[in-house]
């Protein structure tokens, strides 16, 4: 998977220092993230977002918490890479961490029923009644 992933010039990595502090901008040793590993578990924290909005409780409660699990899921990734000195699969640590996160909080709060029923759609607009051409306001 590195091997590949390292020899592949496309845009669908990104490439940071990770001696950045002890070499300055000499930095020679470099750890990859995916676009993968940002773009999926983004999809599904924005839809947590729309959740969040489609309950009308003026709260951001479930996109705050899974957006702040997927920052400790990374965290956990490059933890794990220094300390083993190897390549680790992020969404390894981060479908765990944004999956049950939502899970258990909308279990813990009642919303789980809501969570799965939940459907991501444009809301339907009745067309306007014809006829007497007045609206309820005027009569």
């Amino acid at each position: 998977m590195v091997s590949v992933a390292k020899s592949f010039e496309a845009p669908i990595k990104l490439v940071f220092p990770q001696d950045l502090l002890i070499n300055g901008l000499s930095a020679s040793n470099f750890a990859m993230l995916g676009l993968g590993d940002i773009v999926v578990p983004g999809i599904f924290i924005a839809l947590l977002l729309r959740f969040d909005k489609s309950l009308k409780r003026g709260s951001e409660f479930y996109f705050r918490a899974t957006f702040g699990a997927y920052v400790l899921g990374l965290l956990c990734t490059i933890l794990v890479m220094h300390i083993f000195k190897h390549a680790q699969p992020a969404l390894l640590y981060l479908v765990p961490a944004c999956l049950t996160t939502p899970l258990l909080l909308a279990l813990l709060r009642g919303d789980l029923q809501a969570l799965f029923n939940y459907e991501d759609q444009m809301p339907v607009v009745e067309p306007a009644a014809e006829g007497s051409g007045r609206s309820k306001k005027t009569e």
